[in-house]
């Protein structure tokens, strides 16, 4: 509808006419006229309702931190039987 104002008025005044609810369209005319003839409906509608309480919960503490003491480390360094090579490697940056 917007579109079929804005050829015969300015834009603004299109947009002003499509929204106030005083210009409706042939379409609006028919859901208008629809929800006339709807009947309505004489069941009502049955609303669950939704039980908001919680149930009881059981909280599980962890017991109070502790200190471990790990036993000793035995750290075995073999002494170096092979001399270092002689001459010593030369690197060779070319």
């Amino acid at each position: 509808m917007l579109v079929v104002n804005a050829r015969h008025v300015p834009l603004s005044e299109a947009v002003k006419n499509t929204f106030d609810g005083n210009h409706p369209c042939d379409l609006c005319h028919v859901v208008a006229e629809g929800k006339k003839s709807e009947k309505k409906s004489e069941v009502l509608p049955t609303i669950a309702k939704i039980d908001l309480i919680c149930a009881t919960q059981t909280i599980h503490c962890l017991p109070p931190w502790q200190r471990y003491q790990y036993g000793p480390a035995v750290f075995a360094v073999a002494a170096r039987v092979e001399s270092p090579p002689a001459p010593p490697p030369r690197v060779h940056l070319g």
